[in-house]
């Protein structure tokens, strides 16, 4: 500030000086001294706050992203949602079974079953369940084995009475992600029968019904493309020899 009043009076002075000697260009001095001061006052104003502002700088902040080898994922498959399907010009029979399958797999060919029965329940639940279970195992592909310990067991089966959803099954899956490959392995299983519809049902529908919800829980999807157990319906159908070339694809 003090270099910046200087200046102004050094104008000044010489400006003086300038009319004084040369009267004749009074209008003309004075024109041009304040010209001089302005330009002179805006220069100085700029250096100023070139000197005092600080540039304004972004810092951007990039988050690892940290991944695990394997890290749990909640997943649950319902009666009622369809799942999606890829298709290929040239598909072999192996690959067309495979994709009625669900991504998650289990990471071997058995897993044990505990029915989840209330004694206030219809006998019929428990039959439907044990009926689905024999009907499964009998084509030697996925066994499943009961055991009286729920602690100790991979797969719940039991039932539910619930009016607020449209689906009279439903089975929710657990499974083991892995970072390394993209693979995902089944590691449990609750399946339920919705008994608010189930009740109405014919025993053999109650039985389709079980055999389409144990076959999510071993890893079947939807398949609404031909007759099979696992189409979306959920019980007009019992286990096709489809079914059992689809599970075959999920265990070699």
């Amino acid at each position: 500030m003090k270099f910046f009043r200087f200046t102004k009076l050094l104008l000044l002075g010489i400006a003086v000086v300038m009319l004084v000697k040369n009267p004749e260009y009074v209008a003309l001095g004075k024109e041009w001294t304040f010209a001089r001061i302005k330009q002179v006052s805006t220069l100085l104003q700029s250096s100023v706050q070139t000197a005092t502002q600080q540039p304004a700088s972004q810092s951007t902040t990039t988050a690892d992203s940290s991944s695990e080898s394997t890290r749990w994922n909640d997943t649950s498959q319902s009666s009622s949602a369809s799942s999606a399907e890829t298709s290929s010009a040239t598909t072999s029979a192996a690959t067309k079974s495979a994709q009625k399958t669900a991504q998650a797999v289990w990471s071997k060919k058995t897993a044990t079953v505990y029915l989840e029965i209330p004694n206030n329940v219809s006998a019929q639940y428990r039959e439907a369940w044990q009926a689905a279970i024999t009907n499964w195992n009998k084509y030697k592909v996925f066994k499943l084995v009961t055991t009286t310990d729920k602690n100790k067991a991979e797969i719940v089966l039991t039932v539910e009475n619930q009016s607020n959803t449209s689906m009279a099954g439903v089975t929710e899956t657990k499974t083991l992600f892995s970072g390394l490959n993209g693979s995902q392995t089944l590691i449990h299983a609750t399946a339920k029968l919705n008994m608010y519809y189930l009740d109405n049902y014919s025993m053999q529908r109650k039985v389709n019904t079980a055999e389409h919800e144990l076959g999510h829980a071993m890893g079947l999807s939807h398949d609404d493309a031909e007759t099979s157990v696992m189409q979306s319906q959920g019980s007009e159908y019992g286990i096709q020899e489809t079914d059992v070339q689809h599970l075959k694809a999920l265990y070699p």
